[in-house]
């Protein structure tokens, strides 16, 4: 890549992810403590860090992490922009979440990974091409395979010793020992952010005229950019404490949208091309379900944090494996039961599936998925797409009709299956 096209590179990034800031500021400008998350995403993005441990996707148990020494550096794709910096690298039909996120490793003048140990959880087959690759590379790597079929007896035994195998890792990697003290601190940290992100989806879900759909998309993201996990969720209970008492002088007139929820492959910041079609089309996105989804659900008392070191490890790691929503299962039966209690308890009227080009494990999980939402006579619409913006208005077009065929159920009133 020469300097032209690394200058060119970097300013459509920069606009990629300012546009989207942008936007987002301009729905929400009335609660001032968005502009926390706002800005968390704005300085990661603008930030050059020195992490000392990068860990790619979101299914590795961060509360272990912390245990270690470390403070986690996460790579999870999100940019169009960032492909263009693994050009060369994979090739050209490898799915855009691991492109962007090779992409970012190797971005010109961006962050320095020389001396970061890198966590890849083997998720599919373009993670464990990344590995080799960025083992090619000379870089310090530890690889998390995840056991696929959670039915077998010896599955979760193996994560467990995989998950000691590599916060060993960590504190080597970090200088830092591992003690009782370090664990139990750091699964209050992380319970800490989970409960205040939970009381905050909880609030926001019933103002939409507050906090829009794809602000609190953002908010949940920002989880992930932060670099101080303390100071995050106080800000984010000081935004729900603001949520609240502005919602009191402010009566919600309810807006008549069909309610449906995204799931399928994760929208990552900064493109949000996907919810925000969805709402410009005249949708209510309740609810974005992936992967890390259920995370926020993920919390420790102090009855899990007794016994010694080693027993609250493997708790934490048995726990995690259990609940854990990545594609990597042969069976996602974690979200699958999740999705089965959310459409008997929630008016969902459709559902957006959101599959990015190349990640077929998504598309493995959807015939059960139309099974159980024509049950309920809840409409699915594919939508397949990359992380470019050429395909926007053809995507328009197609939501537009699936817009419209909710609400003419809706006046029917009744829900009719595709």
């Amino acid at each position: 890549m020469n300097m032209i096209e690394k200058t060119n590179t970097a300013s459509l990034y920069k606009s990629e992810y300012l546009d989207t800031l942008d936007k987002i500021w301009s729905q929400s400008a009335r609660l001032s403590g968005i502009k926390y998350f706002l800005d968390t995403e704005y300085v990661w993005a603008e930030h050059k860090a020195n992490p000392k441990v990068v860990i790619l996707g979101t299914d590795i148990p961060e509360e272990l992490v912390y245990a270690s020494g470390a403070e986690p550096y996460w790579l999870t794709g999100g940019s169009f922009a960032s492909i263009a910096w693994s050009d060369g690298e994979v090739p050209r039909d490898t799915d855009p979440v691991s492109r962007s996120i090779l992409g970012f490793i190797h971005r010109p003048d961006g962050t320095d990974f020389s001396d970061a140990l890198f966590i890849l959880p083997v998720t599919g087959d373009s993670m464990r091409k990344i590995a080799y690759q960025l083992k090619a590379e000379g870089r310090n790597i530890c690889l998390v395979d995840i056991p696929p079929d959670r039915t077998d007896k010896k599955a979760g035994e193996k994560w467990q010793r995989q998950m000691q195998n590599m916060m060993n890792r960590i504190a080597s990697h970090t200088n830092s020992p591992i003690s009782g003290s370090s664990v139990r601190s750091a699964v209050n940290r992380v319970s800490e952010a989970r409960y205040a992100l939970t009381a905050f989806l909880n609030t926001s879900c019933q103002r939409p005229d507050l906090i829009p759909d794809v602000a609190r998309l953002l908010i949940q993201d920002s989880y992930y950019r932060t670099d101080n996990v303390d100071e995050w969720t106080g800000q984010l209970r000081l935004l729900t404490g603001e949520t609240i008492k502005l919602a009191k002088h402010f009566p919600y007139a309810r807006q008549s949208r069909p309610n449906v929820i995204i799931m399928g492959s994760p929208i990552v910041f900064p493109n949000y091309k996907v919810p925000f079609l969805v709402n410009d089309v005249g949708l209510n996105l309740t609810e974005c379900i992936d992967s890390s989804f259920l995370k926020q659900y993920l919390v420790f008392g102090n009855k899990d944090m007794t016994g010694s070191r080693n027993r609250m490890i493997r708790r934490v790691a048995s726990v995690w494996y259990e609940n854990d929503a990545s594609p990597a299962y042969i069976r996602n039966d974690s979200l699958f039961r999740y999705v089965s209690w959310l459409v008997q308890n929630r008016d969902i009227e459709g559902v957006v599936y959101h599959v990015l080009k190349g990640q077929i494990e998504y598309d493995f999980e959807l015939e059960r998925y139309e099974k159980l939402f024509a049950g309920y006579g809840i409409p699915v619409f594919r939508l397949e797409t990359d992380y470019s913006y050429q395909d926007i208005e053809q995507l328009r077009i197609r939501l537009e009709a699936f817009s419209e065929m909710l609400t003419q159920n809706r006046h029917k009133g009744v829900k009719q299956a595709k």
